[in-house]
């Protein structure tokens, strides 16, 4: 994880692939309908290079 000299995860499949390595199973969820994800990034001074981008998960109707 972050601690162990990582800076983050850039997507759900690449914690839970470190969860299945180090743990034997991966147990972060992946997304569910009514779920929200935000995006952002920021420079050395803290301003944003291109805003936040927000999104919800939304289950197809069967």
């Amino acid at each position: 994880k972050v601690e162990h000299g990582g800076v983050g995860y850039a997507c759900i499949a690449e914690v839970r692939t470190y969860e299945t390595i180090e743990q034997g199973e991966a147990t972060t969820p992946f997304l569910r309908d009514g779920d929200g994800v935000e995006i952002s990034m920021h420079d050395d001074r803290g301003l944003s290079l291109f805003g936040s981008i927000r999104n919800r998960v939304q289950a197809l109707p069967e």
